[in-house]
């Protein structure tokens, strides 16, 4: 496998056409494909259901979205401005992730690594092995 490294970003509105836009700029990413590819759609579309599940949709309002594919594994992060009190659910989902919805208890049945930050509001990351 080469020693390439891939990151892309993509801003994304904070509106119900997020997913979508993820999905397709996802599937762009060239080596990302077959099983991996598929669990990264998921659990991409699962990580923007999380951040606009308890938010009037806003199309002024951003998230940003940054899929990096190295040769052994990818990364996916996601962050942007969420009230408080999701962010502190996302963070105590780590520990618990039913607490999280059903969404979150995806993220951890699937990916090798996952977390949550606060940054400026949020930012959730996962990591599959290639």
């Amino acid at each position: 496998m080469a020693d390439t490294v891939t990151e892309r970003t993509l801003p994304l509105p904070a509106t119900a056409a997020a997913p979508q836009m993820a999905r397709r700029h996802v599937a762009g990413v060239p080596g990302l494909g077959g099983r991996l590819g598929y669990e990264v759609l998921l659990l991409t579309s699962e990580a923007i259901t999380f951040f606009l599940a308890e938010r009037e949709p806003d199309p002024s309002d951003r998230l940003l979205l940054m899929v990096r594919l190295t040769p052994d594994r990818v990364r996916v992060e996601l962050s942007g401005a969420v009230p408080a009190e999701t962010v502190e659910r996302a963070l105590r989902s780590r520990v618990s992730p039913s607490l999280g919805g059903y969404g979150l208890r995806i993220l951890d049945r699937t990916a090798q690594r996952w977390g949550a930050e606060r940054a400026d509001g949020l930012t959730l990351w996962f990591e599959l092995d290639r």
